[in-house]
């Protein structure tokens, strides 16, 4: 232990934490600063600068006992001892001067009023340790009892406090009686925990034979008994109630490799030490390896140490607390024996060299499992949102499993008290190895588990969005023609009036269909009288913080796209009565009507001189209504392609299935060449020949029935073999509304232009129609016929064929190439070009979405410079400058990850040790309170 007196240690325990604890101080504040009064801003400014100081001294105390060669000074420990309590207890008794509860807490990185103690405890730990070794000389015969005896003391005063002084306390002011109180309890603790600390050092360097016979006698129990004995409490074992729902009350430790460590950690420990050099060599590696294990529960249980003294008294195994800092001390002072002896015998390079590697196995072993787990989530993640529709995918079910549930673990802090079912640490270095410290929403979680596992975790609630009666009362529009670039720019006005009653808060929400060659590239909100306008943002750092902004009833807007060119259009808060005005401005090539809440618009002058509204380049064409008059119609030879679902517990269904198939066959006959897709977690498709019913008497009947996927591949694979042919598809079930369909299939509108029809034949031989850009699941009519013959348009014309386009009144947006590369010097602001290109672009990661992981930050990068909102990015109103900067901090956040990860699905204070901690003393000062009370009633 007499190494940390070593001037080195105060960089990593004081100088790296205090640095750490100011990055994320001045993260939050550049985004809360303006929420902040003078009076709040210099609270933050004395603070800072105080700890500053006190960490400058420190660091350059540090720097002068390392140039001059010298131990740290007993003197140093003392003042730093009082120096970091007083600020910690000041930082306390001032909190909401520093922070004031109407900041809104979804601002911050975290709990800002709990990371000062969490940060400084190894500070005051550190001090405590080097009082202990200068007061305690090893050259004298202490008596390891009689510090045992006096930190035993300190409960039993405590005890006889509360039950015989306390009730008899005479109130000399609020104020000194809470001052006091606190502060007589600091001053136990740190005696308690002095003496305790003192008791274990001397046991440590005893080294009489007699002592050595016997050391087993207190080395099993410290080692191995305790350690278990602390991991079964937790989890619930000898004390009822004292765990929260499956885990403990300190985090959860129910792995297996927790026990199997702290067995293998406690052998070595209790191991005896002897003379054999290559024995001793092993048990230090040993030793090493574990220290890992040992370090982790002391760091754990450090915060927690003041609370240890509390826990002793009432509850009767609370002296297992301070368990992992007695086996950190003896694991320390074994080592240090073991190197003592073995720089004897073997060079320091070799041993420092064993030290490092062994400490670093369990680390490494742990980060290598975790880059695992990010391997099967992101392959999986990749399978169902990036997939490529020409490649077969094999996914570790078990390993996905396993993964799955450590993320819903990290996830679920609902029976949260102190870490509740996070493994402090372990939970945030997964988050950050996994997730990129980001999350998975409980959508996508449910989706993946009904894909492979035919269940799911969350039930999903709607969101409950209060928009009766609030409608538009006033709407225009203006539209200019811009004759340098031949394309219109339009603006829709709004008045929206909330004609509800109630005392709630309401909103406004909506969707508008935008025609093909249609954008949305500004937007602003009235809030207050101030006209506010829409910051164009990456969509999933918009749609949180609009969450978390409405969620206070404040003020944001937000325009983001559903599916296909589908926008939702949503405005919050209302007040009763309440009139809020807002606009949209849209660039289009050629006059387009706009449809709002029935409220019909026609924007840009259908009347104009004939003007040729055709456009295209390179990669992407525009379609006009003009030119689509001027194509061929053609009509392509269907045929059926057919999805079986092949899901856990269908096997039975086989000879129903082709039975059903046959009579469905001879009832709509079409001479083509079939196609079969066998589907459940995956679609493995082959021809309908004379094999297909062995094909599916060998097909394995697993997993959930992925629908999605299926028609997706079919989809793909028509378009990009495209021929004069084109699949009807009919998907053979028992029951449809069990499909796994995430959404509607708008995206893919250019893969069927023939029409938006697929086919459910169940196993009674019934035919329904469903429509692929509206609700799939829901049938539009049952007991139908199968629909043929429909006409598409050839582009550009018959004899070489680029795209079928639907036969309709509407113009088409067609690739030329199904993927491509953008010159970003061809993206202008404002620029109906820009915007043709980026839609192009967006078609082709729908087609090829492989490419969409590393072209996305990308996208979003040419949807700001174009100031054209894509699937990608969201138009949102916010109202105050913090919430801007949150945005910005946020979209950071999700462009620096995967893309089909999630920011968290909600915002939850986190829980730290220090929270149970203020609790606690907060209730015993209560306790006290209503005690004094009582007897001034007498």
């Amino acid at each position: 232990m007499k190494n940390l007196l070593n001037p080195k240690w105060l960089l990593v325990i004081n100088t790296l934490p205090i640095v750490l604890l100011f990055l994320l101080f001045l993260s939050d504040y550049n985004i809360i600063k303006t929420l902040l009064s003078e009076e709040n801003i210099t609270y933050w400014k004395g603070f800072g600068f105080t700890l500053f100081a006190l960490a400058s001294v420190n660091l350059i105390y540090t720097i002068y006992c390392i140039l001059k060669k010298q131990n740290i000074s007993i003197y140093y420990a003392f003042i730093s001892l009082v120096l970091y309590i007083i600020f910690i207890y000041q930082y306390n008794i001032h909190s909401t001067s520093i922070l004031p509860w109407d900041i809104p807490r979804w601002m911050l990185s975290g709990d800002l009023l709990l990371y000062v103690g969490t940060f400084l405890m190894p500070t005051l730990a550190h001090s405590l340790f080097i009082i202990v070794i200068k007061l305690t000389s090893t050259n004298k015969n202490h008596k390891a009892w009689h510090s045992f005896l006096l930190s035993l003391a300190v409960p039993l005063v405590w005890f006889i406090f509360f039950q015989l002084i306390l009730p008899f306390w005479r109130n000399v002011s609020y104020g000194f009686n809470e001052h006091a109180l606190i502060i007589s309890m600091v001053i136990g603790v740190i005696v308690f925990l002095f003496f305790l600390i003192r008791g274990i050092y001397i046991l440590s360097i005893k080294k009489g034979v007699q002592w050595k016979k016997y050391q087993l006698v207190w080395k099993i129990p410290i080692a191995i008994l305790f350690p278990l004995l602390g991991l079964l409490v937790n989890r619930g074992f000898l004390l009822d109630g004292f765990s929260t729902g499956s885990t403990g009350i300190f985090g959860d430790f129910n792995s297996a490799w927790f026990y199997i460590i702290a067995v293998v950690n406690g052998l070595f420990i209790c191991l005896p030490n002897t003379e054999n050099k290559i024995y001793r060599l092993t048990l230090y590696f040993g030793r090493s390896i574990t220290l890992a294990y040992t370090l982790y529960f002391f760091i754990v249980f450090l915060p927690f140490l003041p609370l240890s003294v509390i826990a002793i008294i009432a509850v009767g195994v609370g002296f297992l607390m301070l368990t992992p800092l007695v086996l950190f001390v003896i694991h320390l002072q074994e080592l240090v024996s073991d190197y003592s002896f073995l720089k004897q015998h073997f060079s320091k390079q070799l041993l420092i060299t064993a030290s490092v590697i062994g400490f670093l196995i369990i680390p490494m072993g742990l980060t290598l499992s975790y880059h695992n787990d990010k391997l099967v989530i992101h392959e999986t993640l990749n399978y169902i949102y990036n997939p490529d529709y020409s490649k077969d995918y094999i996914i570790d079910t078990e390993s996905l499993r396993k993964t799955l549930d450590v993320v819903l673990t990290n996830k679920d802090r609902r029976d949260d008290f102190i870490f509740g079912k996070q493994t402090p640490y372990l939970s945030p270095f997964f988050n950050w190895i996994v997730l990129d410290n980001l999350t998975l929403s409980d959508a996508k979680i449910n989706n993946i588990e009904r894909v492979f596992f035919n269940a799911e975790s969350f039930n999903l609630r709607s969101e409950n969005i209060r928009n009766s009666n609030v409608d538009i009362s006033n709407i225009s529009s203006t539209s200019t023609f811009n004759k340098a670039e031949n394309n219109w720019t339009s603006w829709i006005n709004i008045e929206i009036t909330n004609a509800n009653s109630n005392n709630f808060m309401s909103e406004y929400a909506t969707t508008i269909d935008l025609p093909n060659g249609c954008w949305i590239n500004d937007y602003y909100l009235y809030v207050g009288d101030k006209k506010e306008m829409g910051i164009l943002a990456e969509k999933k750092s918009a749609m949180w913080v609009f969450s978390q902004i409405r969620n206070e009833n404040r003020d944001p807007g937000l325009l983001y796209y559903l599916t296909g060119n589908k926008v939702s259009f949503r405005v919050f808060p209302f007040a009763e009565n309440e009139v809020r005005r807002t606009g949209i401005q849209f660039i289009h090539k050629e006059p387009v009507t706009i449809n709002i809440d029935n409220h019909e618009l026609v924007l840009g002058n259908i009347t104009n001189a004939a003007i040729d509204y055709s456009s295209q380049n390179e990669h992407v064409a525009y379609v006009s209504l003009d030119e689509k008059k001027t194509l061929t119609p053609v009509k392509r030879q269907p045929y059926y392609h057919f999805v079986i679902d092949a899901s856990a517990e269908k096997q039975n269904l086989k000879d129903t299935y082709v039975k059903t198939i046959e009579q469905f066959l001879n009832q709509y006959p079409l001479n083509s060449n079939h196609k079969v897709s066998f589907t459940n977690s995956y679609s493995h498709t082959i021809n309908m020949n004379k094999t297909w019913k062995t094909k599916l008497d060998e097909q394995v009947f697993d997993g959930g029935f992925y629908l999605e996927r299926g028609i997706k591949k079919i989809l793909f694979e028509a378009f990009d073999n495209m021929t004069n042919s084109y699949p009807i598809i009919v998907v053979l079930t028992d029951d449809m509304l069990s499909s796994i369909i995430s959404k509607d299939f708008k995206d893919f509108k250019i893969t069927f232009p023939e029409s938006d029809l697929f086919y459910h034949l169940n196993t009674l031989g019934y035919v329904a129609s469903h429509d692929l850009s509206n609700h799939p699941k829901k049938f539009i009519q049952d007991d139908t016929k199968i629909e043929t013959g429909q006409s598409v348009l050839a582009w550009p014309d018959t004899t070489k064929t680029l795209a079928y386009l639907p036969n309709n009144k509407q113009p088409d947006i067609v690739l030329k190439s199904s993927s491509f590369e953008i010159n970003e010097a061809k993206i202008k602001p404002k620029n109906w070009n820009s915007g043709l290109l980026l839609q192009g672009r967006w078609l082709s990661n729908i087609l090829h979405p492989e490419h969409s992981e590393n072209e996305w930050n990308q996208n979003v990068k040419y949807s700001f410079i174009s100031k054209i909102m894509t699937p990608l990015t969201s138009y949102i109103v916010v109202e105050n400058e913090a919430q801007k900067a949150i945005l910005k901090k946020k979209q950071k956040e999700v462009l620096s990850g995967k893309k089909s990860l999630d920011l968290n699905d909600d915002t939850q204070r986190m829980s730290e040790p220090e929270l149970f901690i203020l609790l606690i003393l907060f209730g015993l000062f209560l306790m006290h309170r209503k005690m004094r009370l009582k007897l001034n009633n007498y």
